[in-house]
């Protein structure tokens, strides 16, 4: 049985989740260490280090096979630097909510699916110009369809339905801010299943 870091490492970055959980446990306290007291004051009731922390632990998981380093020594620098964008993807989007920054919405359409392809656009790539919108609204529905079940539940009740995030919280069973990250990587992950199906998006063709 290998008994380097570097090999277990290299088992996680194969599938097993057994090392990988080492490595989580292992490189956890210093990861939480890097999140630690900076929720601001006025949204502590609405997210905590533990939602950042177990977002941090899932986006691991879904993304170690294409973690690039051999070296033991690196994985702790990428597990806090995806710490600190789930905490800055939670504090901005609670931050937007409060100056009004939500949708009124509250069924799907085929306006919201094009509000959402905007924002993709906006805010993850420029559109390519050899996919028309008909085409990239056609991909979009298939994207969706490829997310893991609660990345899709979030997609479809903040973006499609725009419920309320407090109500998509209480839904879900988790706080406010959890659920602003959990949006962010939901659509992170449409950008590259769409970057990698279609031409949509300029910088992923």
């Amino acid at each position: 049985m290998e008994t380097s870091d570097n090999g277990l490492l290299s088992r996680a970055k194969q599938g097993d989740r057994d090392a990988l959980a080492h490595l989580l446990r292992r490189h956890g306290p210093n990861v939480r260490r890097t999140v630690s007291g900076k929720i601001p004051k006025r949204w502590r009731s609405m997210l905590c280090e533990d939602d950042v922390m177990q977002q941090t632990y899932a986006d691991a998981t879904a993304g170690i096979s294409r973690f690039e380093s051999t070296q033991e020594t690196a994985l702790e620098g990428w597990l806090k630097k995806i710490a600190r964008r789930n905490l800055h993807h939670a504090v901005e989007g609670l931050e937007t909510e409060k100056r009004g920054g939500k949708c009124r919405r509250v069924e799907p359409s085929d306006d919201s699916r094009s509000d959402l392809l905007d924002s993709l656009t906006r805010t993850r790539g420029t559109p390519g110009s050899y996919v028309s919108k008909t085409e990239a609204l056609a991909a979009l529905r298939a994207a969706i369809d490829e997310l893991p079940a609660v990345y899709c539940q979030v997609v479809a009740m903040c973006d499609l339905e725009s419920r309320p995030v407090a109500q998509v919280a209480e839904t879900l069973g988790r706080k406010p801010g959890a659920i602003y990250m959990l949006r962010a990587r939901a659509h992170d992950r449409l950008h590259e299943i769409m970057g990698r199906t279609t031409n949509f998006f300029g910088d992923s063709a």
